[in-house]
């Protein structure tokens, strides 16, 4: 079965309490990554399209590029565009462009947000994996950049307000990259997994998709998600170091910030469509983290899927396959 990425929303609506559960699937053994897997899986959600206009009234214009680089015959690159400086720290991303006439209504976009335990790795780890995967198809892929901890130097909010301003970075400069603007799409995995969930789920920060200045997105992918940061710091020693660094503390000192960049704590009926991945033995990060998300969204009738793999954490590598063997549509 093929698969692509679907896109859909439905007004919010107040939040609810109990969680029933949600679809559970496996992705197939023997490709090499788990993006490759999803895009083999044919487990992204089934929802309806739905025609959203999205427009942005950022002050600011478009920064000009300092860089283009010719990547391959597929691709085009632009690398390192500031598209912030807040909190006095600039912040860059990188655009990967299908190399060819787009779609009438532009190509469909995703943000890919990196891992590394909010403290460590940046878009030149990420970027590419994600572009040779989904732009030889018709994605644009935009890279970003945002600020990462270290000790006694704790990121939270910043780093989420890094990213809103990065998708109405997209938004703001469509036209130039050929991107529709109501297809957006948040993809990360690990510590940027929990980004990109954030970013769906309604963080105070977002707005709504009606806001001139919203940073709403159209779907997430997620990998390997920390959406429950105080059960995380409880469960898992190392990853609870990162998590108390990213957020100032143990969830004691700051529970405040630990409700706040918990995905699970900000679902709301309306979220976008929902993909998880998760190791079924993910030995840093478990995979009841996933699990957890899925059903809280499954109670608000929020579309998701969490597909496990067996045997292994998601973090490892695979045999080498032919992701596109069976044939994808066109976005």
């Amino acid at each position: 079965m093929s698969t692509s990425i679907d896109f859909g929303r439905t007004k919010r609506l107040p939040r609810r309490n109990s969680r029933p559960r949600s679809s559970t699937s496996y992705l197939p053994q023997g490709t090499t990554c788990l993006e490759e897997r999803l895009l083999l899986s044919g487990t992204a959600p089934a929802v309806s399209r739905t025609a959203l206009a999205v427009r942005t009234a950022l002050a600011q214009g478009p920064t000009a590029v300092s860089s283009i680089v010719k990547a391959q015959p597929d691709q085009i690159v632009y690398r390192n565009i500031t598209y912030t400086d807040a909190f006095g720290q600039p912040e860059q991303l990188d655009v990967y462009v299908p190399n060819g006439i787009p779609p009438a209504s532009g190509w469909p976009v995703i943000v890919a947000i990196h891992g590394g335990g909010w403290r460590k790795q940046d878009k030149r780890d990420y970027g590419p994996r994600i572009a040779s995967a989904f732009v030889p198809h018709g994605y644009v892929v935009v890279a970003p950049n945002y600020s990462l901890s270290s000790p006694g130097n704790p990121t939270w909010p910043i780093n989420i307000e890094d990213l809103e301003t990065a998708v109405r970075w997209v938004k703001l400069n469509a036209g130039t990259f050929n991107i529709d603007a109501g297809r957006i799409v948040a993809m990360g995995e690990s510590a940027g997994a929990n980004l990109a969930d954030l970013l769906g789920t309604g963080s105070p920060f977002a707005g709504t998709a009606s806001s001139a200045d919203s940073a709403a997105v159209e779907a997430v992918v997620s990998f390997s998600a920390p959406t429950d940061l105080a059960a995380l710091y409880a469960a898992s020693p190392l990853a609870g170091k990162a998590v108390a660094q990213f957020l100032g503390g143990p969830p004691a000192a700051v529970p405040g910030s630990y409700a706040a960049a918990s995905p699970v704590d900000q679902v709301r009926p309306g979220d976008p469509p929902t993909f998880l991945v998760h190791g079924a033995n993910d030995p840093l990060v478990p995979v009841s983290q996933s699990k957890e998300l899925a059903t809280a969204l499954t109670m608000v009738k929020v579309p998701n899927r969490l597909v496990l793999i067996p045997g292994g954490g998601a973090r490892s590598r695979l045999p080498d396959r032919d992701p596109w063997k069976f044939g994808l549509p066109d976005p």
